[in-house]
């Protein structure tokens, strides 16, 4: 390796008349933790208005579920019988009164399943009511001739109601069905007896005339006994 004298390395010399040469731009450089200010009240504002955001939805979100529980309850412990369907007509959800009216003690046997087909007394009703709710939104007290899991008579008001999502789409029904048995079997009661009181007025006052021309007319014992036989028939005391 050669090595050079010292004294023959000539200095750098800065000309007096030679300008010095300024850089134009400098380099910007600032610290990613440092932000401008207006930069800083705007990401606070807007993270306010997110936490803002998130919890008026948190709130009308706790609102809707307790009055999605406080309907649920009402439902789960209604003395009618209610049940939700989806837009297929499949039961999603039967409360307890129903399965005991229906002599149903497994909600399995419901659950993600038409309505079962032993409970119509017409079969057509059920088409029929399904068809309305859809079209019409809603069934208000229809009377219903039902048959429980044990092949017994029931008899429902049936109000119901069309379930649709925010965009007015159908997606299933709600159904209320109040036993109305005991009230339908005291009716037709009422209606016989009033039929068999009918009856019975008219035999009597037939009766009553019968006996009343055999003694105008001075009829025998025999007739008067057989016209009187026609008014204790009637009233079921016979002679």
């Amino acid at each position: 390796m050669m090595n050079t004298p010292l004294d023959s390395i000539t200095p750098a010399v800065i000309s007096d008349t030679a300008p010095a040469v300024i850089p134009t731009t400098a380099p910007s450089v600032t610290p990613a933790a440092v932000l401008p200010i207006a930069d800083d009240v705007t990401a606070l504002r807007s993270k306010l208005e997110t936490t803002q955001s998130a919890y008026v939805s948190a709130v009308m979100e706790k609102n809707f579920l307790q009055r999605a529980m406080a309907d649920l309850n009402f439902h789960h412990n209604a003395h009618d019988g209610i049940v939700f369907t989806d837009k297929e007509n499949r039961v999603v959800y039967a409360n307890p009164y129903f399965l005991r009216m229906m002599g149903i003690t497994d909600p399995a046997e419901l659950l993600n399943k038409p309505l079962p087909a032993y409970m119509w007394a017409n079969p057509s009703d059920e088409a029929q009511l399904f068809k309305d709710i859809q079209d019409n939104g809603f069934v208000r007290e229809r009377d219903l001739s039902l048959y429980n899991r044990n092949k017994q008579p029931i008899f429902v008001a049936c109000s119901s109601v069309a379930s649709k999502d925010d965009a007015g789409n159908f997606v299933g029904t709600e159904i209320m069905l109040c036993n109305v048995t005991t009230k339908h079997r005291i009716e037709h009661e009422l209606i016989a007896r009033t039929e068999e009181l009918t009856r019975v007025k008219t035999t009597v006052h037939t009766g009553i005339h019968n006996v009343t021309e055999a003694v105008t007319r001075g009829a025998t014992s025999t007739e008067l006994i057989d016209a009187l036989k026609q008014i204790d028939t009637a009233v079921g005391s016979p002679v």
